[in-house]
């Protein structure tokens, strides 16, 4: 794992919830500890373990809720870089 990664990880202790607003597109990364995805609206229980990662593919608001200390990073997509001829 590389360790800058923990600076721009967003720290969630066991039992709280962050809402995600407008997530569509968005990556959210379990860095460390257990995570639980919920979309609006989606009734897939998305658990992430370390390494893990989810991308929000609903429309509306999204919870992240921590089933241990954890940390997390949320990340914008990208597009796939042109091919280069």
């Amino acid at each position: 794992m590389r360790n800058d990664l923990m600076f721009d990880s967003l720290p969630l202790a066991k039992g709280r919830i962050r809402r995600v607003r407008r997530p569509l597109g968005r990556r959210v990364e379990c860095v460390t500890g257990a995570l639980w995805v919920t979309q609006d609206g989606d009734p897939r229980d998305i658990v992430l373990s370390p390494g893990d990662s989810f991308v929000f593919d609903q429309r509306g608001d999204a919870l992240i809720s921590a089933l241990d200390d954890s940390r997390l990073l949320l990340l914008e997509t990208c597009a796939p870089a042109a091919a280069h001829d």
